[in-house]
């Protein structure tokens, strides 16, 4: 009689586990981001309605959860960006100068298209529907810039502001005006 016992506790124990660990409560993905995730891999086929209705729900997000989002992009974005870095640092210099100039072209030209845009009064909110960039206040831009320094690590950090520098000296050659905190 005891022994029957004991394995229906050991039996509901377990199903508690289970239960609890398919409702996220010990440390899994949050479900609202993971369905996010999946959305955000999908957004091109969205429709209008369905691009608001994810907007909206990129509003009720708390900033811990759009930290999970956004973090595996940001760290994939990061690593593909070091290693083009990299890779541009250890180029000839001939084959640097047109890989640079690549670079350079397509900056502008997303630099245009964003000015046609704006210029269209098409400027729209920001990326999911939330206040545009230019008005987030100071203090948030402030701790965004800190959220990525500490993210980054100084190797990464001393090649972006070497590429940086090596871009801003080409748009020089080119005539074109550098580019922000790297001047």
């Amino acid at each position: 009689m005891n022994r029957k016992r004991v394995i229906g506790v050991v039996i509901v124990c377990l199903m508690l586990l289970c239960g609890g660990w398919a409702l996220g409560w010990f440390g899994g993905e949050d479900r609202e981001v993971a369905a996010l995730r999946e959305q955000m891999e999908n957004r091109e086929d969205m429709t209008e309605a369905e691009r608001e209705a994810f907007g909206e729900r990129m509003r009720a997000l708390s900033d811990d959860q759009r930290r999970a989002l956004f973090e595996p992009m940001m760290q994939a974005r990061q690593a593909e960006m070091q290693r083009r870095v990299m890779n541009l640092l250890s180029m000839p210099e001939s084959q640097r100068r047109k890989e640079l100039d690549k670079w350079i072209d397509d900056m502008e030209q997303r630099r245009r298209s964003w000015e046609d845009r704006r210029a269209a009064g098409n400027r729209g909110p920001g990326r999911f529907g939330g206040p545009p960039r230019g008005e987030t206040s100071g203090a948030r831009r402030a701790q965004r810039g800190k959220g990525r320094l500490d993210r980054s690590t100084p190797e990464m950090r001393a090649a972006m502001t070497q590429f940086f520098k090596m871009v801003n000296d080409r748009r020089e050659e080119r005539g074109l005006e550098p580019m922000g905190r790297y001047r």
